[in-house]
């Protein structure tokens, strides 16, 4: 680098425009500073550009108002230069400087204020530091930090915005003590807009080409020409009308894993129950079933392409996985799955939690039911948020509103202490709510999941005739979300290690469930697919999690990834969940049919699971769904995450090991029979032997008056046949009961 062709042009002051002032001092390089405030234009360096036209120029931050020279380079981040690292860290790498804690600090709080240095991991005290030294280079007085909490007191809100007006030049103490978001400031002069700002964005895109609006991440302010032009009023009213339109801020898809079993008469012992009765009986989906669920509010849906969207969905897969994921006919009882959906009554969807005033108030999407033909199913709880956008609430939504039971409890069998930790107040679901207050001695299934599903369905072992519902992976459903955030993208850009996206991932509302660095960073990397970072959008693979993050536009909620993770992947976590529910339940199976304490393993219950996981393995378990390549990568994470493919391994052995022992069972039993018709044959070898030396007309014309003879002669044939039944350890008796008992079986 040549210190003597290079000088930079310094922009408007603030911390990190000062802090690159003393870097360029160090190191020697040539700058002018001309002192300017925010806002600053290139044409206040009209003498130097016509001065140094043959050298390299570099403006910082400084609002092309005029057309610069060829020589000219722009260091901004700010407008269509927002995707770019911070100025700061732009100037450090040319000077080829390494940033400090402090740089970085610096940098995350020009770039996003307070919320990007905490997605840095800025602990509260270098909060308060940096942005102390920023209001102190703003002029920022003790009086103006007194007048700006007078103006917080009487913030109003408006269509979920908060709106302060003020009459202070800068924002600063006014932004630095309110935390709460979406919040708009503005004076007769100036107005500026904090939270999510895609809607001011695509509304006022001319006025950010023609230089009368600006934004960085996560803000979205208006230069004071324009603000005067318009009056701040008008513009005030103007963004609460287009925040009136409702957009979607997130989408959350509740699925509830479970098992199904059919039983006739009171339930003693699980175990015993599938042991005794077939396993074809206990999960066979026929025409009855069918008018059972019918008569709950389902309705069976063949699938059909209505749409763009569905066209889309079904062109996804490989045919032989559409097959098993589409119902395509009409209900037929051989299929792989079945589709039913649900009439909502109710469209609100309600979460109260404890450490929240307000309840959380979302619109309830639809509700629908796959059940599959390995005696599992799937149900679905569709929630779309349009009035939550901070990171906070997203994370409360989806911590709270997955839970199905308590996961323990207290003293007592109080549920107190889980619902200050895990458990909702109440969630209420189609007008149906569950306050997780009930005696538990047992696992009790939240009262809206036993009223969705209807009375096909009971957790009631007593009954009769009903199908047993039984949760087959732990008190939480698996959750499917969407979240478009541009403040959260950038920060997720900058580090996947923050906090927020861990908790986003791994479904953490409170503390993270990691407390070791190296841990994080491993399990967070693992989890993470970056292949579109910079375009903004991430997706999050866990045991019990399967979530996107993107930026919030009219591209990503109707092109992709939203319209995406509604279908296709909505699809693809629907048979991974299959995969595994149905794995767990081959695997309980197996646990209760060889338990040979009341006797041997009954061979045609054996051949009937093992032809049930044959289907499964050829019907649901694939290595490859699609031919995208998103697609094959995102299933291939799932499937090691969720350690399917070992667990089938696992599996294929152990039903293995159990056909080969019930076929070995077989095979001794048919050579034990034979062996005894062997010896049979051999009791009775006297009486052959004697009638086929003398025929069976041994005895001459009326030789049969000769009792005593007669007699003689049989009572050698009975001793000889009992002597050689006593050494081949022969019972006739045993031999009779034996195959009265095989044909019983």
């Amino acid at each position: 680098m040549n210190k003597e062709q290079t000088i930079f042009l310094l922009g408007g002051y603030d911390l990190e425009m000062l802090t690159i002032r003393d870097l360029l001092e160090k190191e020697g390089f040539t700058f002018f500073d001309h002192k300017l405030k925010w806002g600053a234009k290139l044409s206040s360096y009209k003498e130097e550009l016509q001065k140094y036209n043959s050298k390299s120029i570099y403006g910082i931050e400084l609002i092309e108002d005029i057309t610069p020279p060829k020589n000219y380079h722009a260091i901004d981040h700010h407008n269509e230069h927002s995707s770019r690292a911070s100025s700061l860290e732009q100037v450090l790498e040319f000077l080829g400087i390494e940033p400090s804690r402090e740089h970085q600090l610096i940098s995350a709080n020009d770039i996003g204020h307070i919320e990007a240095m905490r997605c840095i991991g800025a602990t509260n005290q270098e909060i308060k530091e940096i942005r102390q030294r920023e209001r102190a280079i703003q002029g920022v007085t003790k009086e103006d930090e007194l007048q700006a909490k007078k103006e917080i007191a009487s913030v109003e809100k408006k269509n979920e915005i908060y709106i302060i007006e003020t009459i202070l030049d800068a924002f600063s103490p006014i932004v630095d003590n309110f935390e709460k978001r979406p919040l708009l400031v503005y004076s007769q002069k100036s107005l500026t807009y904090y939270g999510d700002i895609e809607f001011l964005k695509e509304s006022y895109n001319k006025q950010v080409k023609n230089k009368e609006a600006y934004h960085g991440r996560g803000y979205f302010g208006f230069d004071s020409r324009y603000v005067g032009s318009v009056t701040p009023n008008r513009l005030v009213k103007k963004i609460l009308e287009m925040k009136d339109e409702k957009r979607i801020i997130s989408y959350h898809n509740f699925m509830f894993p479970f098992r199904f079993d059919k039983f006739q008469k009171k339930i003693e012992d699980r175990h015993s129950f599938y042991r005794d009765n077939s396993f074809d009986d206990r999960v066979k989906i026929d025409k009855e079933f069918k008018k059972s669920l019918e008569k709950s509010g389902w309705e069976y849906q063949k699938f059909e392409v209505k749409n763009h969207l569905d066209y889309n969905e079904i062109t996804y897969f490989h045919d032989f996985v559409k097959d098993s994921l589409f119902n395509m006919q009409k209900f037929d009882k051989g299929a792989t799955s079945y589709y039913f959906e649900k009439t909502l009554s109710n469209e609100d969807y309600e979460l109260k939690i404890t450490k929240r005033q307000e309840p959380y108030s979302l619109k309830l999407e639809g509700i629908n039911l796959r059940l599959f033909d390995t005696g599992v199913g799937i149900l679905s709880i569709e929630v779309e948020n349009y009035n939550y956008y901070k990171i906070e609430d997203i994370l409360n939504i989806n911590e709270y509103g997955r839970r199905v039971y308590p996961q323990f409890l207290g003293d007592g069998f109080s549920t107190l202490p889980t619902k200050n930790n895990f458990l909702p107040e109440y969630i209420k679901v189609n007008g149906i709510e569950e306050r997780f207050c009930d005696l538990y001695k047992e696992i009790k299934l939240a009262k809206y999941i036993q009223y969705i599903l209807g009375d096909t369905f009971t957790i009631d072992k007593s009954k009769a005739n009903k199908y047993l519902l039984q949760p087959i992976i732990d008190d939480r459903m698996f959750l499917l979300s969407w979240y478009g955030s541009d403040t959260f993208v950038t920060c997720t850009q900058e580090n996947i290690e923050n906090e927020d996206w861990y908790k986003y991932v791994f479904v953490d509302g409170n503390e993270l469930t990691v407390q070791d660095k190296e841990m994080h960073k491993e399990l967070i990397k693992k989890a993470t697919y970056k292949r579109w970072n910079n375009y903004g959008t991430f997706f999050g693979i866990t045991r019990y999690s399967f979530v996107c993050l993107s930026q919030n536009s009219n591209f990503t909620r109707d092109i992709l990834p939203l319209p995406h993770i509604k279908t296709m992947y909505f699809q693809m976590v629907t048979l991974l969940l299959a995969q595994r529910a149905s794995l767990l339940r081959f695997s309980d199976e197996i646990t209760a049919i060889s338990d040979i304490r009341d006797g041997k393993p009954s061979a045609d219950k054996i051949s009937v699971l093992y032809k049930n996981y044959l289907r499964f393995v050829n019907k649901l378990y694939f290595k490859e769904i699609t031919a995208q390549d998103q697609g094959i990568e995102l299933y291939d994470k799932a499937i090691d995450i969720l350690n399917i493919k070992r667990d089938v391994e696992d599996l294929r052995q152990e039903i293995g090991t159990l056909n080969g022992y019930a076929f070995l069972e077989q095979e001794r039993e048919e050579k034990e029979e034979m062996n005894k018709l062997t010896k049979l044959g051999t009791i009775f070898l006297p009486g052959t032997f004697i009638a086929g030396i003398f025929g069976m007309n041994v005895y001459p014309e009326h030789s049969i008056d000769n009792i005593l003879g007669l007699v003689f002669a049989f009572a050698g044939v009975i001793g000889l046949t009992w002597w050689l039944a006593k050494i081949n350890k022969i019972s006739i008796k045993d031999f009779f009961t034996k195959k009265e008992e095989k044909k019983d079986e």
